[in-house]
């Protein structure tokens, strides 16, 4: 519709040339030419991938007792560190912080910066920027606290604040991008289809549009290349930014495809200059969005989409020009008719490869609840206005030249392109119990706990802000695969009694995530576990916060007992805890020989806390998170174990302790 700005008088010539068309042709070009508004404007190929910060260690808004030595971000896609930009952080009073270079991990969904500075007590601001799949640089910021210097932070498990790093750069470049894949592509398309006509060749639009989308895909490599600013990216590229980082390879790779379709249209090689549009097209296919949600289908949903539109809306665009140069003659009739039956199909697949993809990006239910689904909406309103101003247009065009129509609609249009160029950089919503790609990290000092819901082993490691459960349901040598399906809840309640429960959401196999606000002492998880094929149940753990750790406590208490020459253990295992209960076995061990057996032998654990108990005794907790393994000992006066509870994945046991001169014994 954007010729009509240029050629207002053509709509009367048309209205009356077309009257000699076949009635169900016109039919057929009066619905393609509807649902192709609707299709391609509605579609959400645009809104690209961007990748949001989930995590952060120190914690998003969150206090750490004592400085970090490294920081920790964790976003739900892959992510390409930006140099020296990828994480800065800065003090209250606005002096950097040194930080080291960005190491990937989780298949480059985390990345950590060693901390190199100094962290006094106080509020920090941490800025940081990465490349996301599609080649956007996504930046933000948000605060952590050193110290007892929490005042004014919030808990917040979202990613602060972020967009795209030069979004209006971005939105200009992508599309021009578009523009001249259709320009080219259905170009190509539209010139088959006048010359099968007996209409020859005009002005090359199909080079204009090459030169477009080389244009605009070296501008998008450029972006990554200066860390979101144009500008950078032209007088100091970064040359790792394209060479080390998915987003960067493609952006080169597409720029490489524009060039080689130029020059083939120049030297009018069409099967390559065809071949230079595939490799391009499936670049954009790897990088768009709905590849971060499925790394097959989403290249196959945006490559047909891309495809389809760009011939839809680029072969008629050439066979408009074809009649503004040479008029509306039978031939050209012939060859709109031609057009309307491959415009068909062509815009049924993009509307069912749009409509799959933005159910990938967001559910309708968001559509007024998110900025992505505003904007979006205001689009759809947009679109409504447009396609009515069309119709109203078309059956003015039998009388006279609709021109005050055609202004308003191409005002209309304008107002469509400006919201489309915005809704290409604003963050699809993700759901706010979507699964995690792998738990997060865990946020300043932490302690893991355990139990046994029957069958299933629970560990729950606590830190600031937050719980990661990890279940785990026995395994034999003849299963096949992980067929289990595992499912938990949460309720959380204080030592006065208020409970509440808390939603969980999946971070992996048996993995849970849950924010928790910590209270004072002692805090009991109760947890619901089941998995498919095993027992599962009710178990509660407690949670002692804060977390205090003690080294020296572990390492008193591993002398004591190597000093004791002879005592008497009681022990009760259980893999079954909804089974009957086996009596416990008596055995007469020596102390060396009962330490050379534990896990804390050496005298180091992963994670260490200690309490004191309801009876006075020092209470030490062990957690091995790695191993999914957690122990709580009960002390005597002597740094002895009174009282031994080991979780571990397929068992839980229960030890007491008789020592000779009877210092004491637990059950």
């Amino acid at each position: 519709m954007a010729w009509y700005v240029r050629h207002p008088d053509l709509l009367g010539n048309l209205g009356n040339r077309m009257r000699g068309v076949r009635a169900g042709t016109g039919t057929r070009l009066a619905v393609v030419l509807f649902l192709a508004v609707t299709g391609m404007l509605t579609s959400p190929t645009s809104a690209q991938a961007h990748a949001v910060l989930l995590f952060a260690s120190p914690a998003i808004e969150g206090a750490v007792p004592t400085a970090p030595d490294s920081l920790s971000l964790v976003f739900d896609e892959p992510v390409q560190a930006s140099g020296a930009r990828t994480a800065r952080i800065t003090s209250a009073a606005g002096k950097p912080v040194e930080v080291g270079s960005a190491t990937r991990g989780e298949g480059g969904r985390q990345l950590t910066l060693p901390v190199r500075g100094s962290l006094g007590p106080g509020v920090y601001t941490v800025e940081w920027q990465v490349a996301a799949q599609d080649g956007d640089v996504m930046g933000g910021s948000y605060r952590f606290a050193v110290g007892s210097a929490a005042a004014g932070l919030s808990a917040d498990s979202t990613g602060g604040q972020q967009q795209v790093s030069g979004a209006g750069a971005t939105a200009v470049l992508r599309w021009v991008l578009f523009a001249g894949f259709a320009l080219t592509l259905g170009g190509l398309a539209g010139e088959q289809l006048a010359a099968r006509h007996g209409m020859g060749a005009l002005r090359p639009w199909a080079r204009t549009g090459a030169a477009g989308g080389l244009l605009a895909s070296l501008g998008l490599a450029m972006l990554i290349a200066g860390g979101g600013s144009l500008t950078e990216g032209l007088l100091a590229p970064s040359g790792s930014a394209l060479s080390s980082g998915r987003a960067g390879v493609l952006a080169v790779t597409e720029t490489a495809a524009w060039l080689g379709v130029l020059v083939a249209l120049a030297r009018r090689w069409r099967p390559l200059a065809l071949a230079g549009l595939a490799v391009a097209v499936v670049a954009e296919g790897l990088r768009a969005h709905p590849a971060g949600a499925s790394a097959l289908w989403g290249p196959v949903l945006t490559c047909v989409h891309l495809g389809a539109a760009a011939v839809w809306v680029g072969a008629l665009v050439h066979l408009v020009w074809v009649g503004i140069a040479r008029g509306w003659d039978d031939r050209l009739r012939a060859a709109l008719g031609e057009y309307a039956r491959l415009a068909l199909a062509l815009v049924i697949a993009v509307l069912l490869t749009g409509t799959i993809s933005g159910l990938l990006l967001m559910s309708p239910s968001e559509l007024l609840d998110t900025p992505f689904g505003k904007v979006l909406a205001a689009k759809l309103v947009l679109i409504a206005v447009v396609c009515a101003l069309a119709m109203a247009a078309r059956r003015q065009m039998a009388r006279t030249a609709p021109r005050s129509l055609v202004r308003v609609e191409a005002s209309a249009l304008a107002a469509v392109l400006a919201v489309t160029a915005w809704l290409s950089v604003t963050q699809p919503p993700r759901g706010a119990r979507a699964a995690l790609p792998f738990a997060p990290p865990a946020t300043g000092d932490a302690i893991t706990v355990g139990g046994r819901a029957d069958q299933i082993g629970i560990a729950a490691t606590a830190s600031a802000g937050q719980v990661v459960l990890r279940l785990t349901a026995p395994t034999t040598d003849l299963e096949r695969g992980d067929s289990r399906t595992y499912k938990a809840s949460l309720r959380v309640a204080d030592e006065a009694g208020r409970a509440r429960t808390v939603p969980l959401r999946g971070c992996g196999d048996g993995c849970f995530y849950a924010p928790v606000a910590w209270k004072s002492g002692a805090n009991l998880l109760t947890v619901r576990a089941t998995a498919r094929g095993w027992g599962g149940g009710k178990e509660t753990l407690r949670v002692m916060w804060p977390v205090q750790p003690d080294t020296v406590q572990l390492a008193r208490t591993v002398k004591a007992m190597r000093e004791v020459k002879t005592f008497t253990l009681h022990e009760q295992v259980a893999s079954d805890t909804a089974g009957t209960a086996i009596a416990p076995t008596g055995l007469q061990l020596s102390g060396d020989h009962f330490v050379d057996s534990e896990p804390y032998a050496q005298g180091k654990a992963t994670q260490t806390s200690r309490f004191t108990d309801t009876e006075g005794h020092t209470v030490l907790a062990l957690g091995y998170p790695g191993e999914r393994l957690a122990l709580e000992l009960t002390l005597d006066d002597h740094d002895r174990v009174l009282r031994e509870t080991l979780a571990a994945p397929n068992h839980l046991i229960h030890r007491s302790f008789t020592y000779a001169e009877g210092t004491g014994a637990g059950t």
